[in-house]
C-alpha cells in the first residue's frame, strides 16, 4: 500500500506542468532536471509487454540513503550500503496499474540479494524463485528482488506476482547486456 502511496505522489508531481518532460522525482516529490541519464539501467515502457500500454512516470537517481521509504524493500533499509548509486523508474498502465522498479549499482549484488531474503524473510515471506529471484511478501505488498552482475534489482507494483517476476526478469536479462 505505502508504495501506491509513494507512486501516486510521484504520478501527481510528474502531472502537474512537467508532463512530457524528462525530469526527476525527488524524494519531496519535486521535479527537477535530469542530470544522469539513467536509461541505460532502466527499462523502457515497450519493455513492459503485457497487453497494456505503459508510461514512465517519474524517474531518479541518488544514493540508496536518498530512496523514499515506501520504495525500500520491506521497509529494510540496510539491504544495500546507504551510499550505493541508486535509480529509479515508476511506470503507469492505462488501466491504472502501477510498476516501480529500482536498480543499485556497484554493489555485490549476491550479498544484497542474500540480504533481501533475510531481512524480507524476517517481516514476512520470501520465495526463491529460477532466474534468479527471490519474491517477498509482507504487509499485503509484494517485491521481486533479482540480481545482474553488480547490480541489485526490485519490482514492486500492483500488477499479478507473475507479472512482477517476469518483468523482474527482463530488467535481468537487460542489466546482463548493459555493461558494468
Amino acid at each position: 500500500m505505502n508504495r501506491t502511496i509513494a507512486i501516486a505522489i510521484a504520478l501527481l508531481c510528474t502531472a502537474c506542468g512537467t508532463a512530457g518532460t524528462a525530469g526527476t522525482v525527488g524524494t519531496a516529490g519535486t521535479v527537477t532536471a535530469q542530470t544522469a541519464e539513467p536509461a541505460p539501467l532502466l527499462l523502457e515502457p515497450g519493455r513492459l509487454e503485457d497487453g497494456r500500454t505503459w508510461t514512465v512516470a517519474g524517474t531518479s537517481a541518488g544514493t540508496w540513503q536518498e530512496l523514499d521509504a515506501d520504495l525500500v524493500p520491506c521497509g529494510k533499509p540496510g539491504i544495500v550500503p546507504a551510499e550505493a548509486v541508486t535509480r529509479w523508474r515508476s511506470f503507469k498502465a492505462t488501466d491504472g496499474a502501477t510498476v516501480t522498479q529500482v536498480v543499485v549499482s556497484g554493489v555485490d549484488a549476491m550479498d544484497a540479494f542474500k540480504s533481501f531474503h533475510a531481512e524480507c524473510g524476517a517481516v514476512g515471506s520470501v520465495e526463491s524463485v529460477a532466474g534468479p529471484k527471490n519474491v517477498a511478501r509482507h504487509d499485503g505488498e509484494v517485491e521481486v528482488a533479482a540480481m545482474s552482475k553488480d547490480r541489485f534489482i526490485l519490482l514492486g507494483g500492483t500488477v499479478p506476482d507473475t507479472q512482477l517476476q517476469r518483468f523482474a526478469e527482463t530488467a535481468r536479462t537487460h542489466l546482463d547486456t548493459v555493461p558494468s
